[in-house]
């Protein structure tokens, strides 16, 4: 039996998730062990370890330190793609920016935070639809906060480039033709336009939050199911206050809910969700 396929001990499992939620809220259980063995290989053989065993008590036991990130950011998941789960994006586009524009028309401004955004393709995807549909937000100020806990992700995401199978999940020909140049190599580029919208930042969300605008949509898809339910209790509180005023917008995951805090009403339309302060 080679040391990579070697069964790993339950307590360094334990151990090692207990660092995890610790230090990136990601909340892990021995079901999920299975996990260590493919997603730690490229951190075990980049840094020399004769298998994750020994990665894994080599992090028990030591301070906290790149390593460990790299290890942490292994762990987290990064599935997305442009306009994915089609329909938050049409209610976007039918209903909440039409609402914001006329809210906002005085100001003529609109701060969207677009939160574990991964490799860009969610925020990259707003860009696109404020783009394609509101033309009346010429000349208005808007920014597009896209943040993520991995470097690596936000590093991607910055520079704008995608392969052909990253850029077919979820955009039409045109859209392809319309917003991305083509590059050699079969990559595209998404034009300077568009990424000028976003600006991309490492944040760690149990951690303290740094300074930001009230936004006035919060995309936060897919991320509360990681975290235990203290966890996510304290982050839909930070949310809240972080949310401009109760015509303010929060959408999250289809399977995420967060009726438990009685802070924020919830609005059902067609199959989408979305929260805004009482």
């Amino acid at each position: 039996m080679s040391l990579e396929n070697s069964p790993i001990d339950a307590v360094d499992v334990e151990g090692f998730f207990s660092l995890v939620e610790k230090n990136i809220g990601v909340s892990l259980d021995a079901s999920k062990a299975y996990l260590i063995q493919s997603r730690l290989s490229n951190v075990v053989s980049k840094h020399g370890f004769a298998g994750h065993t020994p990665l894994l008590r080599f992090l028990i036991t030591n301070p906290v330190g790149d390593i460990h990130w790299q290890a942490f950011e292994a762990m987290t998941t990064n599935e997305t793609s442009f306009f994915r789960d089609i329909h938050p994006f049409e209610i976007l586009k039918t209903t909440i920016f039409t609402d914001l524009i006329q809210k906002r028309k005085d100001a003529r401004e609109l701060n969207i935070w677009s939160a574990a955004s991964s490799t860009g393709q969610e925020p990259y995807s707003i860009a696109i639809l404020l783009r394609e549909y509101f033309p009346e937000l010429a000349g208005w100020k808007i920014r597009i906060l896209a943040t993520d806990i991995s470097e690596q992700a936000l590093e991607k995401a910055s520079l704008g480039i995608y392969n052909q199978t990253e850029i077919q999940r979820g955009l039409s020909e045109a859209q392809i033709q319309r917003h991305f140049i083509k590059l050699p190599g079969g990559h595209y580029e998404i034009n300077a336009d568009l990424r000028s919208m976003v600006q991309f930042k490492q944040m760690n969300l149990i951690h303290d939050w740094p300074l930001m605008p009230k936004f006035d949509l919060i995309l936060m898809r897919n991320v509360l199911i990681y975290f235990n339910q203290l966890t996510k209790a304290k982050i839909v509180k930070r949310l809240h206050s972080q949310l401009l005023d109760a015509s303010s917008y929060l959408i999250l995951g289809s399977s995420e809910s967060i009726l438990f805090d009685q802070a924020y009403r919830i609005v059902q339309l067609d199959r989408v969700s979305y929260y805004q302060k009482r």
